[in-house]
């Protein structure tokens, strides 16, 4: 298992690193809208009337759905269900739905680069103690992401998270995340991540992200490789469309 684990992931950096420079710079959007990687965000918000609905299923039969709205190019919120047992044997669990607000303070067509700031309650699996297990809810985070155009499409990704307020617990509720997006043809993009840097179950995250006909995307998610007992894969499909 490690084996495959640590053999997908140099596949995805080798092919991301062999393949973006291809993509010139004239394909790169004006104004990027993926607002996350795989479990960290970027600074990045929809576009003003759009929307999106994800669907992710993950291990237990479990379900989390999200549905989010651009406002005006600097703003974006959204919510979230979430079940366990959803699909096979077991009892249903829904839990609450959360929200979602996001604001760009800072674009890169006028800043050296793109910054947000947000609260973002809506995590998957089960809850307990105000915090979703396995999938963390980020809680209030600050991000900045930077394209760079003449590489083709390739942003790098820095924030920080404080998950909980109350009962503050700085090896759990502190901490940082970095990444980077890429892809190797338009319809084709790879996020890398590290997540949850500074708590004490930090994770290592890869997916890929296929436009299979427009609005219509589909991923995987490679979630905690680094950690053997943790490890997931999560299918994604993604839904997006204007009003």
């Amino acid at each position: 298992m490690a084996y495959l684990r640590s053999t997908a992931l140099a596949f995805l950096v080798l092919i991301g690193l062999c393949s973006v420079p291809s993509w010139g710079a004239d394909e790169t959007a004006t104004m990027p809208t993926n607002y996350e990687m795989v479990q960290a965000p970027t600074a990045y918000v929809l576009m003003h009337g759009g929307y999106d609905l994800v669907t992710q299923m993950y291990e237990n039969g479990g379900l989390f759905l999200r549905a989010d709205v651009g406002f005006k190019n600097f703003f974006m919120f959204g919510f979230s269900a979430n079940g366990t047992n959803m699909i096979g044997q077991g009892t249903i669990q829904i839990q609450t739905p959360k929200l979602f607000f996001k604001f760009k303070i800072l674009d890169q067509s006028t800043a050296p680069f793109a910054l947000a700031v947000a609260w973002d309650d809506r995590g998957y699996g089960t809850f307990s103690n105000n915090r979703f297990y396995p999938g963390t809810q980020k809680g209030f985070y600050t991000v900045m992401s930077r394209e760079y155009p003449d590489l083709g499409f390739l942003q790098t990704h820095l924030g920080f998270n404080l998950v909980e307020f109350d009962n503050f617990d700085a090896s759990q509720d502190l901490g940082a995340f970095l990444g980077t997006s890429f892809a190797v043809a338009k319809p084709l993009v790879f996020n890398i991540e590290a997540d949850k840097i500074f708590s004490s179950q930090w994770a290592f995250n890869a997916n890929f992200v296929f436009n299979v006909e427009n609005p219509l995307r589909v991923g995987l998610d490679l979630v905690d490789i680094n950690n053997p007992n943790l490890f997931a894969r999560i299918l994604r499909i993604q839904y997006t469309g204007f009003f």
